[in-house]
């Protein structure tokens, strides 16, 4: 199954201090890589990471070691992402292009949780099937 990796379990994984890092420590040993993510994720986890003070580095060794790969064109997609952030007030440019990065990947499994622990991601399930859960 193809894993599309959110911010959260990034920093989480890459933040010793952060309060959902042996739960991303977990996730990341049961996942087959390359994980799939796109730029506004990459984007939302250095900002993170460099507001705790945090090397980030790492983040860009997953490329290296083919762990994570960037699989989103936001120029073939923008409609779509347009659509969600319509649709859901506080959905932002990482989360839209997630939704639709899962809409691509038929089998693939999300990987997202929010500030508060909670899962957010697929937000649009009420119009389509579920991707892969």
């Amino acid at each position: 199954m193809i894993a599309i990796c959110d911010t959260g379990p990034l920093v989480a994984y890459l933040n010793r201090n952060d309060p959902y890092q042996a739960w991303a420590v977990a996730l990341m040993k049961q996942v087959r890589p390359p994980m799939l993510t796109c730029e506004p994720v990459l984007t939302e986890a250095i900002y993170f990471l460099r507001e705790d003070k945090i090397e980030i580095d790492p983040l860009f060794q997953f490329f290296e070691r083919d762990a994570l790969r960037l699989d989103f064109e936001l120029s073939a997609h923008w409609p779509r992402v347009r659509t969600l952030m319509k649709r859901w007030d506080q959905m932002d440019l990482a989360d839209a292009s997630i939704v639709v990065m899962s809409e691509l990947h038929a089998r693939s499994q999300v990987d997202a949780r929010n500030a508060q622990g909670a899962s957010d991601q697929n937000l649009d399930r009420m119009e389509r099937p579920c991707a892969g859960h």
